[in-house]
């Protein structure tokens, strides 16, 4: 099978691990598959059966094993080193025909057999965050001025005047998740003040609302994904924390495998242009 293989220092540098007959041959990837679940069970006192505690998924696990062939094997060993470091971070893209992902863990070990008829190697990198993402995300608009620049510009045979956008009546926004179920990012800008924007889940009645007022020019930053979970108001440059905004009976909001509705309510939407951020998360590639 075609893939591709690159690994990324928290510098930007990187090193290419795609099968080459005279770099780095991959001959293992371990890790693409989901990860090992751990769950907890308690026996009942005297009858059959036990009962549930808890269930998780562990840490993922990257295992890239490969051989070192042709010229210059010493050199690209050392240039594996300097971007391959243990206990830093790592970021590991890779792509087939159908998938271009990427993970992000730090460096468990990478070792090199120096004194082998064949050079070989391994590198195990350690991936607390337990999806590949999608390179590209996907996003989902609102705003009650929409854009719709069309041409021809008018001219003396054509008098009609062009459009420069339309007002948009609906607040509904559709987004579809092609991975698993997981958490987005919802970025509200205030163009004028607004009051206490809510967002809706139009299929679970769910909703996620921040109280208060939203001055021209804010912008509040919810990011509603397990382990980082975060409402920011950026207000003249200087962000906050306004978690505390959040109204009791809020739902940290996420997108359902498949097609995911929302729709806004609040005072002075008019004013505010939102937008859902989402990039598609995979437990196995």
């Amino acid at each position: 099978m075609f893939f591709k293989l690159i690994l990324e220092n928290a510098n930007g540098d990187r090193v290419d691990m795609t099968t080459t007959a005279n770099q780095y041959m991959t001959s293992k990837v371990e890790g693409l598959n989901p990860p090992t679940g751990t769950i907890s069970t308690s026996s009942y006192a005297g009858m059959d059966g036990s009962y549930l505690n808890n269930a998780f998924i562990e840490k993922r696990n990257v295992v890239i094993s490969f051989e070192l062939r042709g010229v210059g094997v010493e050199a690209r060993r050392h240039q594996l080193y300097k971007v391959v470091k243990p206990s830093r971070y790592i970021k590991i893209y890779y792509a087939t025909a159908g998938i271009d992902v990427f993970a992000e863990g730090y460096v468990e070990s990478c070792e090199v057999q120096n004194f082998e008829m064949l050079t070989t190697g391994q590198i195990s990198i350690l991936c607390p965050d337990i999806y590949w993402y999608s390179t590209t995300s996907v996003m989902a608009y609102y705003s009650q001025i929409t854009g719709a620049f069309t041409f021809p510009f008018p001219t003396e045979s054509n008098p009609e005047p062009f459009i420069l956008g339309k007002y948009n009546t609906q607040n509904m926004m559709t987004i579809v998740n092609d991975g698993d179920e997981i958490g987005f990012t919802l970025v509200i800008e205030a163009l004028e003040d607004a009051r206490s924007p809510t967002l809706y889940n139009a299929d679970t009645d769910e909703y996620l609302q921040i109280t208060g007022d939203i001055l021209a020019g804010d912008i509040i930053t919810v990011t509603t994904k397990t382990g980082n979970k975060t409402v920011t108001l950026d207000r003249g440059g200087v962000k906050t924390n306004i978690i505390n905004r959040l109204v009791s009976g809020s739902t940290w909001l996420t997108l359902r495998e498949g097609r995911n509705r929302f729709y806004l309510r609040g005072t002075g939407l008019q004013n505010l242009k939102v937008t859902i951020v989402h990039t598609n998360a995979y437990l196995g590639v």
